[in-house]
C-alpha cells in the first residue's frame, strides 16, 4: 500500500478559494478511483510564511504504480487548472511513501 502526500503552500488571498477545490475537485476525483482510498485533507500547524498557510493531501493507493499513474494523469491535471486560475499563489509537492503495517 502506498500513501500518496501532497503538500500545498496556500497564499492566503487564494486560500478559501483553494479550501474548496479541494473539498470539491480534488478529493473527489481521487475517489472516483477504485485504487484510491481514505483521503485525509489537513492543515500543517507549522507556519513558515505568515501570508500562507500550507495544507497536505493523503491518499492510499493500492501501489506505487498505480499512485504515480494517477499523480501523472488526473491530477496533474487537476493542479495545472487550478494552477491556470491561482498563479503561483499555489505551490505544491508531492511525495510517495510505504505504508508499513
Amino acid at each position: 500500500m502506498t500513501l500518496l502526500n501532497t503538500t500545498f503552500h496556500v497564499h492566503t488571498s487564494v486560500n478559501d478559494l483553494f479550501i474548496r477545490w479541494v473539498k470539491e475537485i480534488y478529493v473527489p476525483k481521487a475517489v472516483e478511483s477504485e485504487q484510491i482510498s481514505n483521503p485525509i485533507f489537513t492543515r500543517i500547524m507549522t507556519q513558515v510564511d505568515p501570508e500562507a498557510t500550507s495544507y497536505a493531501v493523503q491518499l492510499q493507493v493500492s501501489s506505487h504504480s498505480e499512485a504515480e499513474a494517477w499523480h501523472d494523469s488526473i491530477a496533474a491535471q487537476l493542479k495545472d487548472a487550478l494552477a491556470r486560475e491561482v498563479g503561483e499563489r499555489v505551490l505544491h509537492f508531492t511525495t510517495y511513501m510505504e505504508i508499513i503495517k
